[in-house]
């Protein structure tokens, strides 16, 4: 079936970078960037503000088009790439996020009374303000009969970037990535490790680069999150580029939460540039659990 950002590692350029050096390339490891799955939103092209990281059009539900690979001439003197090629980089194994809903459990601690919600993105949270440059795209109808045909009855796209950070610094821009859909939802529990089932399962589709998933999803239970099912799980990317020219680390580490209750499911993300540019893991898996959760109790709103 048919879960955003240009790198640092890519080919020619195709547009404005947002610290005025040379444009930075449509994908983070020198290819377009992938054509999202359920719960990533899309977004149009454009200069981000002055010093924040920029979001490329992300994948409209179903399988990457094609997988983004490392390679290829860096923008010059940015180190805002980077952080984008983080999310782009789960956007690559979350692809066909939904397709393959197997298995799963009968919705377990999720409350009844979860039912009836549909999700807005709040203005902002924590520290993070929402990207003022950030358009999400509708549903469409093909990507309704999709979501249906898996379990998600009347859905409805959502998605939002949020950033943080001082402007004027490069290194202290952070972004929080928040995508999901809300509707009728039969099973959560069982929605939820499909899409963590469905990310192993394309982890290996990407030949330019190495992604694996750290041992199993997680379930967690943050501080005021309750009525829904949490799981979360690391993901760690390693280029196979031989580039000598190519810039960035070697490797990365990701957290992703993902929730579902009986009518939203979300997934969310967080990076920190200067812990990525460094090769350590910015926000822990405990840190992100605690922004989902805040995005949990302040996205959803009572139809």
């Amino acid at each position: 079936m048919s879960y955003n950002q240009p790198g640092p590692y890519g080919q020619q350029p195709q547009q404005p970078g947002p610290y005025g050096q040379q444009p930075p390339p449509p994908g983070p490891y020198g290819q377009p960037a992938p054509q999202p799955g359920y719960g990533y939103p899309q977004q149009q092209p454009g200069v981000p503000p002055q010093g924040y990281p920029q979001q490329p059009p992300t994948p409209a539900y179903g399988y990457p088009q094609q997988q983004a690979p490392y390679g290829g001439q860096p923008p010059k003197k940015s180190k805002a790439g980077v952080i984008i090629a983080v999310v782009v980089a789960v956007a690559v194994i979350a692809g066909a996020g939904w397709y393959f809903t197997k298995g799963g459990g009968a919705g377990g601690s999720v409350a009844s009374d979860t039912k009836g919600y549909k999700l807005v993105a709040p203005e902002s949270v924590d520290d993070f303000k929402k990207d003022p440059k950030y358009q999400d795209k509708p549903i469409t109808d093909k990507d309704k009969t999709e979501a249906e045909a898996v379990g998600i009855k009347n859905p409805t796209k959502v998605g939002q970037q949020y950033q943080s950070g001082d402007p004027s610094n490069p290194l202290s821009a952070k972004a929080l990535n928040f995508s999901g859909l809300y509707g009728e939802i039969a099973d959560p529990e069982k929605t939820v490790d499909a899409y963590f089932a469905t990310a192993k399962l394309n982890a290996g589709k990407d030949k330019s680069m190495s992604v694996e998933l750290i041992g199993s999803p997680q379930a967690v239970t943050p501080s005021g999150f309750k009525g829904a099912v949490m799981k979360c799980q690391e993901m760690k990317f390693t280029s196979t580029s031989t580039s000598t020219t190519a810039k960035g680390p070697k490797q990365f580490t990701l957290p992703v939460c993902i929730w579902g209750d009986y009518s939203t499911l979300a997934m969310v993300s967080a990076t920190d540039l200067a812990s990525v540019m460094a090769g350590k893991t910015g926000y822990t898996l405990e840190q992100t659990s605690e922004l989902a959760a805040k995005l949990y109790n302040t996205a959803r709103v009572k139809s």
